[in-house]
């Protein structure tokens, strides 16, 4: 009997499209992590099923929104449940095991490498094994090298256990999920320009993706080798969102005008930095901005990192490719979309437009559903569900006043976000019928 029912699950799982399964794989990560964080010796204090299932999908989604503090509601126990839960959100559960598989065997099976492809849209020229590989041993010595400058300065200024802190903040910030063992995130280190060197690195590397780091590798590597378009469209708008927007934080923002230039500047770039990259650190107080500066970073949640980053948002490709077809809508050449003299393929125009509107769409009725649940001022409903559908965890300091109905509506985004509304809505109505899912090709035909 028991081999029967392992067969049948396993036949179920054969059963399921590529979708269904990568959203089945983070469902059965958010019932794990409620069993763990259930258990007593993981709670410091008594947390809600709400706000411990709120903290679970933000860590599988590597948001960082929380409705509690993580240091002081949960024991070292339960601050390790939520550690490992977004360093597998980050790595995406098909690459951990993926990477177990290659371990005992030399390959991956075609539905284990189109479930790789959909989720990191690989590029054409890529070996799917190889390429998982070096995602982990990437992964981990980002992570270890990131946590060495941080120690330093978290020994240095007296933080409790700093070598846990200086792991813990490091996996954070690479997997851009945000969450801090301080209760105000980074502000205690506005002016330490180590730290916000060694997170802003973390998160970029992270936000980039591993397809980019791999193809620059590459491309140092080989002579004959050339970065493919789409790695350069990843590096350029994701410096053009940096450059843009931090100076205006700088000239324009009134709570940071009174401090010295060094630290002015610091602190835009990392607040643009933290909220383009979707990681979600703060190092001034959010609620004490400006309107025009929090419309500024929300506009830099929904932008987001790139497509296999660990980020969320509509990802820099898509926008490369609106800002193509609204190019070429203007010049009269709707037949020939072309982004930096580069053609886009149909296929890539119809994604980024089909997942730009779901996103839209289900950004704005989250808005909505907040604006009956919760009572609060429509701006900070605003930042608070790009936040979550971005997977920034940046918050105007209202996540945990939430109502019940607020806190389920913002873990909805929250994993919507991290799934991604087109992967999701693939998921449920794509029939069997339909063609299979196509990795997202190099944006080069």
């Amino acid at each position: 009997m028991k081999r029967t029912h392992g067969f049948s699950f396993l036949c179920f799982l054969e059963s399921l499209k590529p979708p269904q399964l990568l959203t089945f794989g983070f469902l059965s990560y958010v019932g794990v992590g409620i069993a763990l964080l259930a258990l007593p010796f993981s709670q410091a204090q008594p947390t809600s099923v709400v706000d411990n299932l709120f903290t679970i999908v933000s860590a599988i989604s590597t948001t960082g929104l929380s409705t509690v503090s993580v240091s002081d509601s949960y024991t070292a126990f339960g601050e390790f449940v939520i550690f490992m839960l977004f360093q597998l959100g980050g790595l995406g559960y098909m690459t951990v095991t993926s990477f177990i598989i290659l371990s005992c065997q030399s390959g991956i099976s075609s539905t284990r490498r189109n479930l790789l492809s959909l989720q990191f849209s690989l590029p054409q020229g890529f070996w799917m094994s190889q390429f998982v590989r070096n995602v982990v041993i990437y992964t981990l010595a980002c992570e270890t090298l990131g946590a060495i400058p941080l120690y330093i300065e978290f020994a240095r200024a007296g933080v409790p256990q700093p070598l846990w802190s200086a792991v813990f903040h490091s996996v954070s910030a690479f997997a851009t999920a945000g969450f801090s063992l301080n209760n105000n995130s980074l502000e205690g280190f506005r002016d330490n320009i180590a730290v916000n060197a060694a997170i802003g690195v973390l998160c970029y590397l992270g936000a980039l993706g591993f397809i980019v780091m791999q193809d620059a590798y590459y491309a140092c590597r080989r002579k004959s080798y050339r970065i493919t378009f789409t790695s350069k469209i990843i590096i350029l708008m994701t410096a053009l969102v940096l450059a843009f927007f931090a100076p205006v934080l700088v000239f324009c923002e009134p709570e940071i005008a009174h401090l010295p230039w060094p630290s002015r500047i610091c602190v835009a770039v990392f607040q643009i930095m933290s909220a383009s990259s979707t990681a979600g650190f703060n190092t001034i107080p959010i609620s004490t901005l400006s309107a025009a500066s929090l419309t500024l970073i929300i506009v830099s949640m929904v932008i987001g990192a790139s497509p296999s980053g660990t980020g969320g948002g509509i990802k820099t490709t898509s926008l490369s490719a609106l800002l193509g077809t609204l190019i070429s809508t203007v010049r009269g050449r709707i037949r020939d979309v072309t982004f930096f003299k580069h053609a886009i393929p149909y296929h890539r125009l119809m994604s980024a437009i089909s997942s730009v509107t779901l996103y839209v769409i289900i950004l704005w009725s989250g808005v909505f559903l907040l604006c009956l649940s919760d009572r609060k001022d429509y701006l900070q409903l605003i930042f608070e569900a790009a936040s979550a559908l971005g997977t920034v965890g940046l918050s105007m300091g209202i996540t945990a006043a939430l109502s019940t109905w607020g806190k389920l509506i913002i873990i909805a985004l929250m994993f919507l976000g991290r799934v991604g509304p087109l992967t999701l809505g693939l998921a449920f109505f794509q029939t069997q019928k339909t063609a299979a899912v196509r990795p997202l090709e190099d944006l080069v035909t």
